[in-house]
């Protein structure tokens, strides 16, 4: 009998508790030129809609290279502003020398930033590497 009393209370306390917002997962692809060579990608990366925060990855489909994608997308006026850290991780790193002189912990895979506007159908924006900046256009992939 105590269950039965206790069950309104109980539905009280579940309808106050907080709800998990689920977190949209967008994914763009396309082809951009890096240094006049076309390169296939793939942008992939889940929104979480109350801090703003983009996670995911960022894949050059050619070459076969996957990066980390993390950063923000907000609110502008033509559409979503998404501008993201592209991180090759731990990636193998340079070290040689010739005749005393050389270099060391140099990364084989270079990061960027991403710049980009998010409409619903289309991602464009600039990749900048290494001081570099290159424009890339994605469409939206459902």
């Amino acid at each position: 009998m105590k269950a039965l009393t206790l069950l309104p209370v109980l539905t009280l306390f579940a309808a106050c508790a907080p709800t998990a917002q689920t977190q949209p997962t967008y994914t763009y692809e396309g082809e951009a030129r890096f240094l006049l060579i076309p390169q296939k990608l793939r942008v992939t990366y889940t929104l979480n809609p109350d801090t703003h925060e983009v996670r995911g990855e960022y894949r050059n489909l050619s070459s076969r290279d996957t990066f980390t994608l993390t950063g923000t997308q907000l609110t502008g006026p033509d559409g979503e502003t998404l501008t993201a850290k592209i991180d090759p991780g731990d990636t193998p790193r340079l070290n040689a020398s010739l005749l005393g002189f050389g270099i060391s912990n140099v990364p084989l895979k270079a990061s960027g930033t991403l710049s980009a506007t998010v409409t619903a159908t289309r991602l464009y924006g600039t990749l900048r590497v290494n001081g570099l900046s290159y424009p890339v256009t994605l469409n939206r992939v459902h």
